[in-house]
C-alpha cells in the first residue's frame, strides 16, 4: 500500500513537471534520495523489533543527506560539504535517535540523540566560520580582524569545552 502510494506520488510529480516547464531532472533528482530516507524512517517508525532503532538511523542519514543535497543543488554550492557532513554524521544519527526514542518512549535516546544534535550544530557552524569566512571557499572572506577574533573564538570555546571536560570527568573519579 505505502509503495503504491509512493509510485502514484512519484508520477503525480513527473506529471506536474511536465505541465509546469520545471526540468525535474534538475531540481528534482535530490527527491530520489530523500523519498527513500523518508520511506525507511516510516518503516523503522511503525514496526516494533530489534532493528527498528538502527532502520530509523539509517532512515534519518539517507533523508539529511537528500535534504543537503536538494540544498546545494538549490544554491549551486556543492563547496559546503567540506563542512555540511556534520549535519549527517553526528547530526543525523542523533535525529534519528531522537524520533526513535519519541516513538518508542525511552527517554534516553532522546537526550543521546539531543546531545549529538547539538554537537553536530556546533561543528557545522565552526565549519561555515572557518570555510567560508577565513578559507573563502565560496569567494567571500572575512576581514584580517575579523579572522583573528574568530579564531581567538575558537581557541576560547575549545578551551572552556576542555576545562569543563576534564573538571567533570575529575568529580566522577573521586
Amino acid at each position: 500500500m505505502v509503495l503504491g502510494g509512493l509510485l502514484v506520488l512519484i508520477g503525480a510529480i513527473l506529471l506536474a513537471g511536465q505541465f509546469v516547464r520545471v526540468d525535474i531532472g534538475h531540481y528534482g533528482w535530490p527527491f530520489f534520495v530523500i523519498a527513500p530516507g523518508i520511506l525507511i524512517l516510516f518503516v523503522a517508525l511503525t514496526a516494533r523489533g530489534a532493528v527498528s532503532e538502527g532502520l530509523a538511523i539509517f532512515g534519518s542519514i539517507v533523508t539529511v543527506s537528500g535534504l543537503i543535497l536538494l540544498v546545494q543543488d538549490a544554491t549551486d554550492h556543492y563547496e559546503s560539504w567540506a563542512y555540511a557532513w556534520t549535519l549527517i554524521v553526528p547530526g543525523a544519527i542523533g535525529l534519528g535517535m531522537i524520533l526513535y526514542g519519541l516513538t518508542a518512549r525511552r527517554p534516553a535516546n532522546v537526550r543521546s540523540g539531543t546531545r549529538l544534535v547539538g554537537i553536530a550544530l556546533v561543528l557545522f557552524l565552526l565549519g561555515a566560520a572557518f570555510f567560508e569566512g577565513i578559507v573563502g571557499l565560496s569567494g567571500y572572506q572575512l576581514g584580517h580582524t575579523a579572522g583573528v577574533v574568530l579564531g581567538a573564538l575558537i581557541i576560547a570555546l575549545g578551551a572552556l569545552m576542555l576545562v569543563l571536560n576534564l573538571s567533570s570527568s575529575g568529580r566522577q573519579s573521586k
